[in-house]
């Protein structure tokens, strides 16, 4: 068993937030995130957490024939733990459709409906000219500003229904306290999920708590009260401050999560090249204060997940 200072690395590939035009490293076809996330998950990562994207542009896709194209590929590479976000379309149905044609050990479902301010993405890195058109619309138009996450209690009961009956363990992402208290309504309601819990809290976003270390902290404890000691817990942040929150969580007991869903910056005006550069940049700081990486074998035992 992994020492009590071991932690285990998600590394997020590619998301739906982060567009080409920020980044050239950024993964956007099938290859391109196979390569990055079997070479993350060699680099240490034990949990590779992924989107889809149209490979003629980049924009986020939940097309199962796209999905079919790269998560074959990794699993047959690498031991890594396969996560799918299950967060693209308007019903909890069309969300889970991509997770039962692949089956991966898990699938994410956001808690909690929030303003997720898709504007300041573009606004953070000085973004004025973009390749597609797509990109432009999504990050500065009219809709940037009114977009609202939708994620109402039926439809995140529902997804969580989909999952259980499936046996599908499930990460609940949580962008604020309040998401929680609306994780804890599904849990007294809904039976058959697999424990340990495994909750993420996803941090920095303007919609959504801060990432700084007192509020990572309120998060935290407020879990340990709500949960107990059953969960398995994540941190990231988003932007510039992933890495630090990462940091953080490493220093205070939790999990944690890099890559180029969250952050492309390695330090202002220099970019990561791979999600693996990032892999390796935690492990390294988190080496410094003797913490070490858990395996993917290790990890699937921490996770209450069959052994592969």
């Amino acid at each position: 068993m992994p020492s009590a200072k071991s932690v285990i690395v998600t590394c997020a590939a590619t998301g739906a937030g982060l567009t080409p035009s920020m980044s050239p490293y950024l993964p956007t076809t099938p290859e391109q995130i196979a390569e990055q996330s079997i070479a993350a998950a060699k680099a240490g990562a034990a949990i590779l957490h992924l989107h889809a994207r149209n490979p003629e542009d980049g924009r986020p896709t939940n097309d199962i024939a796209v999905w079919e194209q790269f998560v074959p590929r990794i699993r047959d590479n690498c031991d890594a733990i396969i996560n799918m976000s299950a967060s693209f379309g308007a019903t909890a149905e069309e969300r889970a459709s991509a997770v039962l044609a692949l089956r991966p050990e898990i699938a994410t479902v956001i808690v909690g409906s929030m303003n997720y301010a898709r504007f300041k993405k573009a606004k953070d890195l000085g973004m004025t000219e973009f390749k597609y058109d797509w990109e432009r619309e999504m990050l500065t138009s009219e809709s940037a500003y009114n977009v609202v996450t939708n994620n109402t209690f039926a439809k995140i009961g529902r997804l969580i229904e989909i999952f259980v009956d499936n046996d599908i363990a499930i990460e609940f992402e949580c962008y604020d306290v309040g998401h929680l208290y609306i994780l804890e309504y599904h849990i007294n309601r809904i039976k058959g999920l697999k424990r340990p819990l495994i909750i993420q809290f996803l941090t920095g976003i303007l919609g959504g708590i801060p990432s700084d270390i007192e509020h990572l902290l309120h998060m935290k404890q407020t879990t340990e009260k709500l949960f107990g000691k059953d969960v398995q817990l994540f941190i990231h942040g988003t932007g510039p401050q992933n890495i630090k929150a990462a940091t953080y969580g490493g220093l205070i007991g939790s999990h944690v999560r890099v890559g180029q869903e969250d952050n492309l910056l390695e330090r202002e005006g220099v970019l990561f090249k791979s999600n693996a550069e990032q892999v390796e940049k935690i492990k390294r700081i988190l080496n410094e204060f003797d913490i070490g990486l858990i395996d993917p074998t290790q990890a699937r035992e921490m996770l209450g997940l069959a052994a592969r």
